[in-house]
């Protein structure tokens, strides 16, 4: 009887494979979301600090250090945070020597968690082969499925005079956080929910597009 059920599970895996057309690209190794994720958790850390601290620099000379940094996607944090010190009228300058003032970034995080849960089938699963005893793997069937995605990050400044290394000011630890989850119904029924505004923008763009007619399709099409 534990053969047949075997057997019967095995058939019922390669008629569910048997039903999956998929297209594979060429992928980078970082997912279009992770970036999303990270950096709107940047862009709400930086919402949080004191624009009057940032303003008693305007005029100043100021040298943007990165010597304490060492983050994810710390191009992005940098540039960000110069932005922000030009629009509010601080020099910013690419020489240390040429500076009044020198400000150090920090980070004390950038990444993100996910968590997945599923009923049913999980990916990566596998069953043994009734014939041979090999593994072999078996497509997911998930009847419900949710996965959670929240990225933090963590910054802090420190503002000095150049001269007199006399301190300036200090910002506290600057945090900002972001979310993408999904749930999945019987691998029919999608649900979204995010609060990176890209994400969302893309969500809603997919809403509106039309489909092609089968009549309308190239030959060749698949």
């Amino acid at each position: 009887m534990r053969t047949y059920t075997s057997v019967a599970i095995a058939l019922l895996a390669g008629l569910a494979t048997g039903c999956v057309n998929k297209q594979r690209m060429t992928e980078p190794a970082r997912s279009v979301g992770e970036q999303l994720l990270l950096s709107s958790a940047i862009d709400r850390a930086l919402d949080e600090i004191d624009m009057e601290a940032i303003r008693r620099l305007r005029g100043v000379k100021v040298f943007l250090s990165e010597q304490y940094l060492k983050s994810l996607d710390q191009e992005y944090l940098i540039g960000s945070l110069r932005d922000l010190l030009f629009s509010n009228g601080v020099l910013v300058v690419d020489d240390v020597a040429q500076a009044q003032m020198i400000v150090e970034v920090r980070s004390g995080a950038n990444s993100l968690d996910t968590a997945a849960v599923t009923f049913g089938i999980a990916e990566d699963q596998a069953m043994p082969n009734p014939l041979t005893g090999a593994p072999v793997a078996l497509p997911e069937l998930a009847f419900f499925k949710k996965e959670n995605s929240f990225s933090v990050a963590k910054v802090s400044l420190v503002a000095y005079r150049a001269d007199s290394r006399e301190h300036v000011f200090s910002s506290r630890a600057l945090l900002g956080g972001a979310y993408d989850k999904h749930v999945h119904f019987l691998g029919l029924i999608r649900l979204r929910f995010t609060d990176v505004p890209e994400l969302k923008t893309i969500k809603n763009r997919e809403k509106t597009i039309v489909p092609i007619p089968s009549a309308l399709k190239p030959a060749f099409a698949p």
